[in-house]
């Protein structure tokens, strides 16, 4: 379900107090481009007017501001590594969001068994193959046009199967054997316009309630949260601290690190220079169903404690400035906002 907020929202906690305002001026902020901004205190009133003459503001709140890759148009550019071992038994999961799957490779495994991977099949549905055998087909329309999916592959001998959101939608039985890495993306044969998000693979192959779990727990927000976290062998966040510092080192456009071992992603294939890191799931969906829209030339004022906040130039360059009256209440206390009695 989809809201688009178009009042103000209620202050929450019972702080009252009154700090340093804030104020920041954004000339130019392209159209389908994001302004990511935290506060240096929790705010106590934000108040955001709208210069453009076209186009319109979404803005929002989320704290969590982390990116993912949209990978290219029309070219064979994809993204390839290694598990570092030859694994038998194991599963990956990812997210991705495209206008429609077709046909395009989604993924597929090396280092094994030739012509296993899933790709789309009919409209939005997902086909899987092992060793060019294939498995079950999906039903049409089971994939989110414009917005984001989970996908998660289990390999395990001949119980293999694919998950969309938690559910198994097909199974191939064909024996797998062993692999010894992936590639995403595409090929020059197949190429795949989508975003990826958050890709994990794990030494193991998964239950069903496993692979729920990863999908509807805390586990989706980091995977060494999960149960089988002991067993996580690669994270590749696709994340280049655009908005905030998540990691040490940026990713790059030749090259998605593993944030917990040396499996990096490195860029294979021809780049056409539309690709691009984007909005992760959680702040393009924010975006998209979680928003409040200010009109050309439009004013908005909240009374709302909050220590960061998106906006979004959609329909043209957007120009506005954002005004804020902060409490003295560091950003990082933010989620110590609650009690009664409590003056700052």
């Amino acid at each position: 379900m989809s809201f688009v907020y178009t009042t103000g929202l209620n202050s929450t906690g019972p702080y009252q107090s009154a700090g340093r305002p804030y104020l920041k001026n954004v000339a130019s902020l392209t159209d389908q481009s994001t302004e990511y901004l935290k506060f240096p205190k929790v705010t106590k009133k934000i108040r955001i007017k709208n210069h453009s003459t076209s186009g319109r503001l979404k803005i929002g709140f989320a704290d969590n501001a982390r990116r993912a890759f949209d990978m290219p148009d029309t070219s064979d550019g994809r993204f390839e590594g290694g598990f570092g071992a030859t694994l038998t038994a194991f599963t990956v999961s990812f997210w991705i969001k495209s206008s429609d799957v077709t046909v395009s490779r989604i993924i597929q495994l090396t280092g094994g068994l030739s012509q296993t991977r899933i790709q789309g099949s009919g409209t939005g549905g997902l086909r899987f193959k092992i060793n060019n055998v294939n498995g079950t087909t999906s039903a049409n329309n089971i994939t989110t046009p414009n917005g984001w999916d989970q996908i998660t592959l289990v390999i395990n001998g001949t119980s293999n199967a694919v998950y969309l959101n938690g559910v198994q939608v097909t199974t191939n039985s064909t024996a797998a054997g062993g692999f010894t890495g992936l590639s995403i993306g595409a090929n020059a044969s197949a190429n795949f316009d989508g975003t990826y998000d958050e890709m994990y693979l794990y030494n193991t192959a998964f239950t069903a309630a496993e692979v729920l779990e990863l999908y509807s727990s805390a586990a989706y927000l980091d995977p060494r949260d999960h149960s089988q976290a002991a067993n996580l062998t690669s994270w590749w966040a696709f994340e280049n601290n655009a908005f905030r510092t998540y990691f040490t080192t940026n990713d790059t456009t030749a090259t998605i690190r593993d944030r917990i071992g040396s499996n990096n992603l490195t860029q294979a294939g021809t780049f056409d220079g539309t690709e691009k890191f984007v909005n992760g799931r959680q702040l393009d969906t924010a975006v998209n169903s979680h928003s409040i829209i200010i009109p050309a030339l439009g004013e908005i004022e909240l009374s709302v404690k909050t220590k960061s906040l998106f906006l979004f130039a959609d329909g043209a360059t957007q120009t506005f400035d954002v005004y804020a009256s902060l409490t003295t209440i560091p950003s990082e206390r933010m989620y110590d906002l609650t009690g009664t009695g409590i003056d700052v």
